[in-house]
Protein backbone atom coordinates (compact mmCIF):
# COMPACT_ATOMS: atom_id res chain seq x y z
CA UNK A 1 0.00 0.00 0.00
CA UNK A 2 1.05 3.59 -0.60
CA UNK A 3 2.78 4.95 2.57
CA UNK A 4 1.00 8.30 2.25
CA UNK A 5 -2.32 6.51 2.07
CA UNK A 6 -1.46 4.49 5.16
CA UNK A 7 -0.51 7.67 7.01
CA UNK A 8 -3.81 9.26 6.04
CA UNK A 9 -5.74 6.19 7.19
CA UNK A 10 -3.85 6.06 10.47
CA UNK A 11 -4.48 9.73 11.18
CA UNK A 12 -8.18 9.36 10.40
CA UNK A 13 -8.42 6.36 12.72
CA UNK A 14 -6.74 8.30 15.52
CA UNK A 15 -9.11 11.23 15.03
CA UNK A 16 -12.17 8.98 15.27
CA UNK A 17 -11.08 7.21 18.46
CA UNK A 18 -12.11 8.59 21.86
CA UNK A 19 -9.40 10.71 23.43
CA UNK A 20 -8.88 8.72 26.62
CA UNK A 21 -7.48 11.30 29.00
CA UNK A 22 -6.41 10.21 32.51
CA UNK A 23 -9.85 10.99 33.91
CA UNK A 24 -11.56 8.82 31.26
CA UNK A 25 -9.62 5.55 31.45
CA UNK A 26 -10.49 2.25 33.06
CA UNK A 27 -8.93 1.11 36.32
CA UNK A 28 -7.00 -1.45 34.28
CA UNK A 29 -5.00 1.23 32.48
CA UNK A 30 -4.60 3.64 35.38
CA UNK A 31 -1.29 2.06 36.50
CA UNK A 32 -0.05 2.20 32.89
CA UNK A 33 -0.82 5.91 32.65
CA UNK A 34 0.94 6.55 35.94
CA UNK A 35 3.99 4.59 34.81
CA UNK A 36 4.07 6.44 31.48
CA UNK A 37 4.45 9.70 33.38
CA UNK A 38 7.02 8.29 35.78
CA UNK A 39 9.11 6.55 33.12
CA UNK A 40 9.05 9.42 30.61
CA UNK A 41 9.46 11.91 33.50
CA UNK A 42 6.61 14.23 32.45
CA UNK A 43 3.34 15.34 34.12
CA UNK A 44 1.12 14.32 31.21
CA UNK A 45 0.02 11.42 29.02
CA UNK A 46 0.52 12.22 25.36
CA UNK A 47 -1.82 11.71 22.42
CA UNK A 48 -0.29 8.47 21.16
CA UNK A 49 -0.99 6.72 24.47
CA UNK A 50 -4.47 8.24 24.80
CA UNK A 51 -5.22 6.79 21.36
CA UNK A 52 -3.64 3.37 21.99
CA UNK A 53 -5.62 3.13 25.23
CA UNK A 54 -8.56 2.25 23.00
CA UNK A 55 -6.68 -1.06 22.55
CA UNK A 56 -5.86 -2.03 26.15
CA UNK A 57 -4.94 -5.61 25.18
CA UNK A 58 -2.14 -4.09 23.11
CA UNK A 59 -1.02 -1.11 25.19
CA UNK A 60 -0.82 -2.88 28.54
CA UNK A 61 1.58 -5.73 27.66
CA UNK A 62 3.78 -3.76 25.25
CA UNK A 63 4.24 -0.96 27.78
CA UNK A 64 4.89 -3.36 30.65
CA UNK A 65 7.64 -5.15 28.70
CA UNK A 66 9.38 -2.05 27.41
CA UNK A 67 8.96 0.55 30.15
CA UNK A 68 12.12 -0.51 32.06
CA UNK A 69 14.19 0.41 29.00
CA UNK A 70 12.59 3.86 28.85
CA UNK A 71 14.21 4.51 32.23
CA UNK A 72 17.69 3.83 30.85
CA UNK A 73 20.48 6.28 30.15
CA UNK A 74 20.87 4.82 26.66
CA UNK A 75 17.26 5.71 25.85
CA UNK A 76 17.77 9.28 27.08
CA UNK A 77 20.90 9.62 24.95
CA UNK A 78 19.13 8.43 21.80
CA UNK A 79 16.26 10.84 22.44
CA UNK A 80 18.82 13.65 22.76
CA UNK A 81 20.28 12.69 19.37
CA UNK A 82 16.84 12.80 17.78
CA UNK A 83 16.20 16.25 19.27
CA UNK A 84 19.44 17.58 17.79
CA UNK A 85 18.28 16.40 14.36
CA UNK A 86 15.25 18.68 14.64
CA UNK A 87 17.36 21.85 14.88
CA UNK A 88 16.10 24.19 12.13
CA UNK A 89 18.58 25.46 9.59
CA UNK A 90 16.77 28.78 9.28
CA UNK A 91 14.68 30.59 11.86
CA UNK A 92 11.74 32.79 10.84
CA UNK A 93 12.12 36.47 11.60
CA UNK A 94 9.92 37.29 14.58
CA UNK A 95 11.53 40.63 15.45
CA UNK A 96 8.29 42.48 14.78
CA UNK A 97 6.00 40.15 16.71
CA UNK A 98 6.56 41.56 20.24
CA UNK A 99 7.01 38.17 21.90
CA UNK A 100 8.83 39.51 24.97
CA UNK A 101 5.89 39.28 27.39
CA UNK A 102 4.91 35.84 26.16
CA UNK A 103 8.53 34.70 26.20
CA UNK A 104 8.73 35.57 29.88
CA UNK A 105 5.48 33.84 30.91
CA UNK A 106 6.83 31.13 33.21
CA UNK A 107 4.05 28.54 32.87
CA UNK A 108 4.10 28.84 29.09
CA UNK A 109 7.88 28.49 28.98
CA UNK A 110 7.80 25.47 31.30
CA UNK A 111 5.08 23.84 29.20
CA UNK A 112 6.99 24.43 25.96
CA UNK A 113 10.15 22.99 27.48
CA UNK A 114 8.22 19.97 28.79
CA UNK A 115 6.82 19.16 25.36
CA UNK A 116 10.15 19.75 23.62
CA UNK A 117 11.76 17.34 26.08
CA UNK A 118 9.24 14.54 25.63
CA UNK A 119 8.60 14.65 21.85
CA UNK A 120 11.85 12.85 20.85
CA UNK A 121 11.04 10.19 23.44
CA UNK A 122 7.56 9.77 21.99
CA UNK A 123 9.01 9.35 18.51
CA UNK A 124 11.38 6.70 19.80
CA UNK A 125 8.68 4.88 21.80
CA UNK A 126 6.20 4.91 18.91
CA UNK A 127 8.79 3.67 16.43
CA UNK A 128 9.85 0.95 18.83
CA UNK A 129 6.25 -0.17 19.30
CA UNK A 130 5.83 -0.32 15.53
CA UNK A 131 9.04 -2.21 14.80
CA UNK A 132 8.52 -4.63 17.66
CA UNK A 133 4.96 -5.43 16.66
CA UNK A 134 4.94 -5.03 12.89
CA UNK A 135 8.46 -4.48 11.63
CA UNK A 136 11.64 -6.44 11.20
CA UNK A 137 13.24 -7.54 14.44
CA UNK A 138 16.73 -7.20 13.05
CA UNK A 139 16.21 -3.43 12.91
CA UNK A 140 16.19 -3.26 16.72
CA UNK A 141 19.03 -3.74 19.16
CA UNK A 142 21.88 -4.44 16.79
CA UNK A 143 24.34 -2.93 19.25
CA UNK A 144 26.07 -5.34 21.60
CA UNK A 145 24.39 -5.51 24.98
CA UNK A 146 26.65 -4.07 27.67
CA UNK A 147 25.86 -3.67 31.33
CA UNK A 148 26.39 0.09 31.32
CA UNK A 149 24.00 0.54 28.39
CA UNK A 150 21.10 0.15 30.80
CA UNK A 151 22.33 2.19 33.71
CA UNK A 152 19.25 3.89 35.10
CA UNK A 153 18.46 7.57 35.26
CA UNK A 154 16.30 9.15 37.93
CA UNK A 155 12.63 8.82 37.10
CA UNK A 156 9.53 10.67 38.17
CA UNK A 157 8.04 13.97 37.08
CA UNK A 158 10.78 16.57 36.98
CA UNK A 159 10.74 19.82 38.90
CA UNK A 160 10.00 22.79 36.68
CA UNK A 161 7.76 20.92 34.26
CA UNK A 162 4.24 22.10 33.53
CA UNK A 163 1.02 20.79 32.09
CA UNK A 164 -1.92 22.90 31.02
CA UNK A 165 -5.59 22.36 30.38
CA UNK A 166 -6.26 21.60 26.72
CA UNK A 167 -8.74 23.92 25.04
CA UNK A 168 -11.80 22.13 23.69
CA UNK A 169 -12.30 23.19 20.05
CA UNK A 170 -16.07 23.13 20.59
CA UNK A 171 -15.71 25.75 23.32
CA UNK A 172 -12.87 27.78 21.81
CA UNK A 173 -13.22 31.32 20.53
CA UNK A 174 -13.71 32.05 16.85
CA UNK A 175 -10.15 33.36 16.69
CA UNK A 176 -8.66 30.21 18.20
CA UNK A 177 -10.74 27.92 16.02
CA UNK A 178 -9.58 29.76 12.92
CA UNK A 179 -5.99 29.03 13.95
CA UNK A 180 -6.90 25.41 14.73
CA UNK A 181 -8.42 25.08 11.26
CA UNK A 182 -5.26 26.51 9.72
CA UNK A 183 -3.07 24.02 11.64
CA UNK A 184 -5.22 21.10 10.52
CA UNK A 185 -5.28 22.24 6.90
CA UNK A 186 -1.58 23.05 6.57
CA UNK A 187 -0.39 19.91 8.35
CA UNK A 188 -3.16 17.77 6.87
CA UNK A 189 -4.08 16.64 10.39
CA UNK A 190 -7.66 15.54 11.08
CA UNK A 191 -7.18 16.41 14.77
CA UNK A 192 -5.62 19.27 16.69
CA UNK A 193 -2.36 18.30 18.40
CA UNK A 194 -2.49 18.46 22.18
CA UNK A 195 0.34 21.01 22.25
CA UNK A 196 -1.59 23.55 20.21
CA UNK A 197 -4.73 22.92 22.27
CA UNK A 198 -2.63 23.60 25.37
CA UNK A 199 -1.09 26.89 24.25
CA UNK A 200 -4.47 28.08 22.95
CA UNK A 201 -4.95 29.49 26.46
CA UNK A 202 -2.46 32.10 25.20
CA UNK A 203 -4.07 32.97 21.84
CA UNK A 204 -1.55 35.74 21.11
CA UNK A 205 1.28 33.26 21.50
CA UNK A 206 -0.53 30.65 19.40
CA UNK A 207 -1.12 33.10 16.57
CA UNK A 208 2.28 34.80 16.65
CA UNK A 209 4.21 31.54 16.58
CA UNK A 210 1.99 29.60 14.18
CA UNK A 211 1.91 32.27 11.48
CA UNK A 212 5.71 32.14 10.82
CA UNK A 213 5.66 28.33 10.91
CA UNK A 214 2.73 27.97 8.52
CA UNK A 215 4.59 28.72 5.26
CA UNK A 216 7.41 26.35 6.21
CA UNK A 217 5.29 23.23 6.72
CA UNK A 218 5.50 20.97 3.69
CA UNK A 219 8.40 22.90 2.14
CA UNK A 220 11.32 20.97 0.70
CA UNK A 221 13.53 21.90 3.70
CA UNK A 222 10.82 20.92 6.17
CA UNK A 223 10.21 17.56 4.50
CA UNK A 224 13.95 16.87 4.31
CA UNK A 225 14.33 17.59 8.02
CA UNK A 226 11.35 15.34 8.78
CA UNK A 227 12.92 12.48 6.82
CA UNK A 228 16.15 12.97 8.77
CA UNK A 229 14.19 12.66 12.00
CA UNK A 230 12.72 9.35 10.87
CA UNK A 231 16.16 8.11 9.79
CA UNK A 232 17.77 9.19 13.06
CA UNK A 233 15.04 7.37 14.97
CA UNK A 234 15.65 4.19 12.98
CA UNK A 235 19.35 4.52 13.79
CA UNK A 236 18.48 4.99 17.46
CA UNK A 237 16.53 1.73 17.44
CA UNK A 238 19.63 -0.08 16.21
CA UNK A 239 21.68 1.53 18.97
CA UNK A 240 19.38 0.39 21.76
CA UNK A 241 20.45 -3.10 22.90
CA UNK A 242 16.96 -4.34 23.61
CA UNK A 243 16.30 -8.02 24.26
CA UNK A 244 13.31 -8.65 22.00
CA UNK A 245 11.08 -11.36 23.42
CA UNK A 246 7.99 -11.45 21.24
CA UNK A 247 5.85 -9.60 18.78
CA UNK A 248 3.03 -7.80 20.54
CA UNK A 249 -0.04 -8.60 18.50
CA UNK A 250 -3.59 -9.11 19.67
CA UNK A 251 -5.98 -11.78 18.45
CA UNK A 252 -8.31 -9.41 16.57
CA UNK A 253 -6.77 -8.99 13.09
CA UNK A 254 -8.82 -5.90 12.25
CA UNK A 255 -7.73 -4.14 15.45
CA UNK A 256 -4.13 -5.18 14.81
CA UNK A 257 -4.29 -3.44 11.45
CA UNK A 258 -5.79 -0.34 13.06
CA UNK A 259 -2.97 -0.22 15.62
CA UNK A 260 -0.39 -0.66 12.88
CA UNK A 261 -1.80 2.23 10.84
CA UNK A 262 -2.02 4.53 13.87
CA UNK A 263 1.57 3.79 14.92
CA UNK A 264 2.78 4.26 11.34
CA UNK A 265 1.04 7.63 11.01
CA UNK A 266 2.38 8.90 14.33
CA UNK A 267 5.96 7.79 13.74
CA UNK A 268 6.15 8.98 10.13
CA UNK A 269 4.18 12.22 10.30
CA UNK A 270 2.34 13.37 13.43
CA UNK A 271 5.17 13.28 15.98
CA UNK A 272 7.99 14.30 13.60
CA UNK A 273 6.03 17.33 12.40
CA UNK A 274 5.18 18.38 15.94
CA UNK A 275 8.84 18.04 16.91
CA UNK A 276 9.84 20.23 13.96
CA UNK A 277 7.22 22.83 14.91
CA UNK A 278 8.42 22.80 18.52
CA UNK A 279 12.05 23.21 17.44
CA UNK A 280 11.04 26.24 15.39
CA UNK A 281 9.08 27.71 18.31
CA UNK A 282 11.97 27.21 20.73
CA UNK A 283 14.36 28.76 18.22
CA UNK A 284 12.10 31.76 17.59
CA UNK A 285 11.75 32.38 21.32
CA UNK A 286 15.22 31.62 22.65
CA UNK A 287 17.58 31.28 19.69
CA UNK A 288 18.83 28.39 17.61
CA UNK A 289 21.30 27.19 20.23
CA UNK A 290 18.43 26.54 22.65
CA UNK A 291 17.02 23.87 20.35
CA UNK A 292 20.10 21.66 20.59
CA UNK A 293 19.34 20.38 24.07
CA UNK A 294 16.65 20.11 26.73
CA UNK A 295 17.18 21.49 30.19
CA UNK A 296 15.26 18.47 31.49
CA UNK A 297 17.46 15.81 29.89
CA UNK A 298 19.37 13.62 32.33
CA UNK A 299 22.45 14.16 30.15
CA UNK A 300 22.35 17.98 30.05
CA UNK A 301 24.38 18.67 33.16
CA UNK A 302 26.66 15.65 33.09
Amino acid sequence: MNPNKEIEQGMQLAARKPDLTPDAISERLRPIYEDIQQSLRVPLVNQIFRTLANYPDYLEPVWQELSPYFRAEAFEEQADAIRKTAIPEEIPDVSGLDLDKLRETKKLKDFNDTIYYVLPKLLLVTSLFYELSYGKKQQIGLKNNKDNDFSKISVGILEGMAKVQMVDPEKASVRVNQIFDSIKEVHNFPLIPSYYRGVADWPDFLEKTWNPIKPLVGSAAYEKRKQKLVEQTNLALKNLPLPIKQKHLISDKDKNEEIRLILFAFKQKFIPEMLLDMALIEAMLYGKEATSYSRFSATTNR
